[in-house]
């Protein structure tokens, strides 16, 4: 088949995996991206690579009428920033990867709220694209087990390995599995992006909650304040401790890491800076 890909790098290595494979890939879209936060370098790198063009252009009715004309048969999106225009009146097929469960965890930032949500499982799905977000028929699924040390870093490296491997399968016999994809029916829900209040260390919490919302967002940072400053978190260790200092206070200091008081116990701060 004919492809042409969107995406930047958080499933580059599905886009390295259908190069790989042979996989008639012959264009691919990106979004722009600081490289600091969000990255493309990955989908530079595999273009450069593979001798294939390259575009920041967001897909509009144009691009999709010209990629008709050049025969492409599918466009995969994979943490695509933006929305694909309506395919349903074009020979063009469509599929998302998506790093959730669907039809839970429908959104564009669901890794931090498996977590928050204290889910058991996760996994990678691949749906059909319609004008409703994460809605479209499924073709594949597979899951994978949260733990309770799991962080967004480790998410994320569970759900971009797990997306190369289904992809591919779902490719090895692709008219079958388009043929057979089911209905994601009622239900289900929406998780939004992220918010400063979901983000945010309240020392009043119980130190698993912290824990939990430090894992959530891992390297991406949460928001914090003590000593009257506000700080970005992207790394903590906790324990249940009997105490008698007051909620917020840092009661202890060493070479790089700071300790604050919680609610139930105390929380070592590894890896802070001022905001």
């Amino acid at each position: 088949m004919k492809i042409a890909y969107c995406g930047y790098d958080f499933f580059s290595a599905a886009l390295g995996a259908l190069l790989e494979a042979g996989q008639d890939v012959y264009r691919v879209f990106t979004v722009p991206c600081d490289n600091l936060v969000d990255h493309n370098r990955y989908i530079y790198d595999l273009c450069r690579e593979y001798q294939l063009p390259v575009s920041e252009d967001r897909i509009d009715e144009n691009l999709i009428q010209q990629l008709e004309e050049e025969g492409c048969e599918l466009l995969i999106t994979a943490a695509y920033h933006y929305k694909i225009p309506d395919l349903s009146t074009t020979s063009i097929k469509g599929l998302n990867i998506h790093p959730t469960l669907l039809p839970e965890g429908r959104g564009v930032m669901p890794l931090p709220w498996t977590i928050l949500n204290k889910l058991k499982q996760s996994g990678i799905t691949i749906h059909k694209l319609t004008q409703d977000f994460d809605e479209g028929d499924i073709l594949r699924q597979q899951s994978f087990p949260v733990t309770d040390h799991d962080n967004l870093e480790s998410l994320s490296a569970k759900s971009q390995l797990m997306a190369k491997e289904v992809l591919l399968d779902v490719m090895s016999d692709f008219d079958r599995y388009w043929r057979d994809a089911w209905s994601q029916g009622d239900g289900g829900s929406v998780w939004p992006r992220p918010g400063k209040e979901q983000r945010t260390l309240d020392w009043h919490k119980p130190v698993a909650e912290l824990d939990r919302i430090c894992r959530a967002f891992g390297k991406t940072g949460c928001f914090a304040n003590f000593e009257n400053q506000d700080w970005i978190v992207c790394g903590l260790t906790a324990w249940q401790q009997a105490h008698e200092y007051e909620v917020g206070e840092v009661v202890h200091k060493t070479n790089t890491e700071m300790i604050v008081a919680a609610a139930d116990g105390l929380v070592s701060l590894l890896y802070f800076e001022p905001v």
